[in-house]
């Protein structure tokens, strides 16, 4: 009898040291590795159809630890100027980040919650909004949207809290090249529809 409590107190105690660990355990799959770009493709839940709106590129940095998840920072490599944070915990994804297209434009802002449906898809939702004079703002699109991992970004920079690490993103999202609609026009929000590359000027 003394024997089988010590074995219970033993395994016990196994099973406490064990439980921080799994609290601290990088999701698997996550966003980063095994391919850190994805695209994202917005289905328009204002249509009955969900007729599908706009895709665009990801690029997830690198991620550290943070409470029960990991955390890291990301810019698209197919709109300009927009990036902002994610967070992971288990297989649900949170996101929020910004751009600006324009110096006569409010800030635009974006927030995504979608779940890793397997190592290579997801879904969820994406909302894209901007700040206006009146105080509940201007909604551009509410969507359902479908996630794809398509590969690895080119340019993969340091750990976060490392020298560099914001800089380096700084520079690649004001390198993405601007879209424009088909009318020619330049896009002024990620969501906008019909995108396509503008025309170099000749």
């Amino acid at each position: 009898m003394a024997r089988k409590m010590t074995l219970i107190a033993a395994a016990a105690g196994m099973a406490l040291t064990f439980l921080p660990m799994l609290a601290v355990a990088q999701p698997r799959p996550n966003v980063f590795d095994g391919g850190n770009r994805w695209t994202v493709t917005c289905h328009n839940d204002a249509s009955p159809a969900h007729t599908t709106q706009a895709t665009q590129g990801i690029c997830f940095f690198p991620y550290a630890a943070f409470g029960q998840g990991i955390a890291g920072i990301w810019y698209s490599d197919t709109f300009p100027n927009w990036n902002g944070r994610y967070y992971q915990e288990g297989d649900q994804v949170r996101m929020h980040g910004d751009y600006d297209q324009d110096a006569g434009q409010t800030d635009g802002h974006d927030g995504m919650e979608w779940s890793i449906m397997s190592a290579r898809t997801g879904a969820g939702h994406w909302t894209e909004w901007r700040e206006t004079p009146n105080p509940v703002g201007r909604t551009i699109t509410y969507c359902n949207a479908n996630w794809t991992r398509v590969g690895q970004c080119p340019n993969v920079p340091p750990l976060p809290g490392l020298p560099g690490h914001v800089e380096i993103l700084q520079r690649l999202t004001a390198e993405v090249p601007p879209r424009c609609l088909a009318n020619g026009e330049r896009a002024l929000d990620p969501l906008a529809p019909r995108q396509v590359a503008c025309e170099k000027p000749e």
